[in-house]
């Protein structure tokens, strides 16, 4: 049987189209909801088996980057926690990488707190580019095993900075191993070069870069004949098998 997964979106959520079409490329059933259906239990998300936030401006970023979002998931927290207990792989891609930090998600703590930001970027302003990601070989992150041990993604975010609360959180981060992308050239003044984080369990992950939008080599911005498809690929990959 197909392992089911749910993309949920909002208002200008701009990347669940290209998200829905990755999970099904790997064989999964994929269903694009938009939160009020969740809200008002036209979706269930006990129905599903893996989660994804997909990338785009939510809600206009209005306050902040996914803060709007943030706030309508965190009144469905028992279901959405239950989620993420179960050991359900949850994808939050940029703009809902945002939203996992802004609802206390990510980082993972035990209160439910917010230990993180996602900050305007040290340029000032958006950038929309091609950046070259480490992968930490160490990290439990489900949707990375298997990566080579450096990959190209593209990103394009305003907000993009990651910030740890306090020196004791980003230790933390950094000894357990939980982050499991790191960029080499680090283009927005993210603290230790982090582009994304994961919880302690490895299904719970987000990151600023698109992995959807590097699904195909011929979406590669240096066209290389290393086979028809490219490193975004086994993000989802990995998701469906470990669903499997």
């Amino acid at each position: 049987m197909k392992p089911k997964a749910l993309i949920l979106r909002g208002a200008a959520t701009n990347c669940d189209l290209e998200t829905a079409a990755a999970f099904r490329y790997c064989g999964a059933i994929a269903d694009i909801a938009h939160i009020n259906e969740v809200l008002k239990g036209i979706k269930k998300l006990s129905s599903y088996d893996m989660l994804a936030l997909p990338g785009g401006f939510s809600y206009g970023d209005d306050i902040s980057a996914g803060k709007i979002f943030a706030l309508k998931i965190r009144t469905l927290r028992k279901d959405f926690e239950k989620f993420i207990k179960d050991e359900k792989p949850v994808i939050g891609i940029c703009n809902g990488f945002q939203v996992l930090v802004k609802t206390g998600y990510l980082p993972e703590n035990r209160e439910g707190l917010r230990r993180a930001s996602l900050f305007l970027n040290d340029a000032g302003h958006f950038i929309c580019k091609w950046v070259k990601l480490k992968i930490n070989k160490k990290s439990p992150c489900v949707f990375t095993r298997g990566l080579p041990d450096e990959i190209e993604l593209p990103m394009a975010h305003g907000e993009g900075k990651f910030i740890a609360a306090d020196k004791k959180e980003l230790e933390k981060i950094i000894a357990k191993n939980l982050s499991p992308v790191f960029y080499s050239d680090n283009p927005n003044g993210s603290q230790a070069d982090i582009a994304g984080i994961c919880n302690e369990k490895g299904n719970l992950f987000g990151l600023m870069p698109h992995p959807e939008r590097n699904f195909f080599s011929l979406q590669k911005q240096k066209k290389e004949s290393k086979g028809f498809l490219s490193e975004g690929y086994l993000f989802f990959k990995n998701a469906v098998d470990y669903c499997r």
